[in-house]
């Protein structure tokens, strides 16, 4: 008789979401941390609540359960979800315990106040569902998330003992039961409403509306776990509201209602953003959110910014993402710690500009480690004069520092792609009185100079080097109390560009 009941369910449902479809609501790519974009999903009206279970996105869409599946990153078009209606058709939000397996969910009450359920193994084979109750708590849990190592389960209650709406409580794993629960504290409750969290690697995101310099509505913000000690040498990451809350900042965070997370894996994921009208967009994001946030400006020699500058990000494994710089000429970027990347600054009409980096992971605390890096790139007008005060590493040196190979790199790419140009090198140093010195210094610095380009793959016939008297005299009077040395002798090496 069960059996039939649930079918018929099934049927009604099924009915009920084919003559409901009608919004379409597109996947939009992230453009800080995502590589992809979808679009053309249609849900049958608006997301309530979303979760993750065994691959799939699972939605609670006007009351009714879908499920979106999910293929490579990329979303489907949404069935009705036949698994969560047979486990229980008034589910409203589940969560698995990722040591245990065991199954919980929410649900509404005849009051309409949220409460734990339990789906479990009854007998082999025979399946049965038990309200959960956490050691006496009486009042409402909405949206159960579990640590890592199970041994905490974080949720929202409107318990009045809180700070002011809806807040963020835990409760503990111990003697076989979960225990009554505790406030999350007043670093991660505000006044307004604490809601949906999610837990995520060391990290506890959720959403709140209550929180001063929000960019509108309800954002999302992360705080770090803290490591206990409990018995022996055991460490449980837990959320006892001793790290500094962080917002996650544009584009996660919007002027519209940024409300909910839901996660693939420890890299990827999704994230639920709402206008004024309840209309919503799914948002896709791909990279680990503890990550180093690296800003700046990409300006010219003078200083003039750059709105056409682009940074091209390279990976290890050959993926390549193309970012563009804003009206400002400002950048911002999001890399994951411990990897290696190559960054090749670039705008048209000027030399390229690359960079090796490889950062490190964030502060304790934080949830990213910002660094500022402004570049400025060299145009590349014929017959203009260049000099760089960072070719060598020191007055009498003729060793090519990294920031001169860098130099030196633009300018190989540049000759190789366009083998109707020539490079002029003259050396022309004289900060000594020693004639023969000096030339030694010269010859080096040009020999250094022409091997390190040859070795890039530039043509012969594409350089000339030679020494530049009238360089000699220029810089023969400078005043080296008043400019370093190292950035003296390095300007009396000069570029130009010719045609051939």
């Amino acid at each position: 008789m069960l059996k039939c009941c649930k079918i018929s369910t099934i049927i009604f449902w099924v009915l009920l979401s084919l003559s409901a479809m009608s919004q379409s609501v597109p996947i939009i790519e992230n453009k800080s941390v995502a590589t992809r974009s979808d679009e053309g999903m249609v849900l049958p009206g608006v997301i309530e609540d979303w979760w993750m279970y065994e691959g799939n996105i699972h939605a609670n869409v006007d009351g009714m359960l879908f499920m979106i599946p999910t293929a490579n990153g990329t979303l489907g078009q949404p069935i009705v979800d036949t698994v969560m209606i047979a486990i229980d058709p008034q589910m409203t939000y589940s969560a698995v315990h990722p040591t245990t397996g065991r199954f919980y969910y929410t649900k509404q009450s005849s009051k309409g106040q949220s409460q734990l359920y339990e789906y479990y193994e009854k007998k082999p084979g025979r399946f049965a569902n038990k309200r959960e109750k956490l050691s006496g708590f009486s009042y409402a849990v909405e949206h159960p998330t579990f640590s890592a190592d199970g041994r905490v389960m974080v949720f929202v209650s409107d318990n009045p003992l809180g700070f002011g709406g809806k807040d963020l409580w835990f409760s503990e794993w111990r003697d076989d039961e979960w225990q009554y629960p505790q406030n999350l504290g007043h670093l991660i409750n505000s006044s307004g409403d604490e809601l949906v969290p999610t837990m995520y690697g060391d990290f506890l995101i959720f959403a709140s509306d209550g929180r001063e310099q929000s960019y509108g509505g309800e954002d999302l913000y992360a705080t770090r776990l803290v490591a206990v000690k409990q018995t022996g040498d055991t460490v449980a990451m837990f959320p006892i509201g001793k790290s500094p809350v962080h917002s996650l900042y544009a584009p996660f965070c919007s002027a519209n209602n940024d409300v909910s997370m839901v996660l693939d894996g420890v890299d990827a994921g999704w994230w639920l953003e709402k206008d004024t009208s309840g209309n919503a967009r799914i948002f896709s994001f791909r990279g680990r959110l503890d990550c180093v946030k690296i800003t700046g400006s990409v300006t010219d020699a003078e200083g003039q910014a750059l709105p056409e500058g682009k940074v091209t990000v390279m990976r290890e494994n050959g993926e390549k993402v193309v970012y563009n710089a804003d009206g400002n000429g400002l950048y911002t970027l999001f890399l994951q710690a411990d990897e290696n990347y190559k960054l090749t600054f670039w705008a048209p009409g000027y030399f390229s500009y690359d960079v090796a980096c490889k950062k490190q992971v964030a502060k304790d605390g934080d949830l990213y480690c910002a660094e500022k890096n402004d570049i400025v790139l060299q145009t590349y007008v014929f017959d203009s004069i260049y000099t760089f005060p960072d070719l060598f590493a020191s007055s009498v040196s003729s060793d090519i520092t990294p920031a001169g190979r860098l130099r030196l790199d633009a300018y190989a790419r540049f000759l190789i792609e366009n083998r109707d140009v020539r490079l002029i090198i003259k050396s022309g140093y004289n900060l000594s009185k020693d004639a023969p010195f000096c030339s030694l210094v010269n010859n080096s610095r040009l020999r250094v100079l022409r091997e390190y380009l040859l070795a890039k793959g530039v043509p012969q016939n594409s350089m000339e080097t030679n020494v530049d008297k009238q360089l000699e005299k220029r810089y023969s009077d400078v005043d080296e109390a008043d400019v370093s040395p190292v950035i003296v002798s390095s300007r009396t090496v000069s570029f130009v560009l010719k045609k051939k």
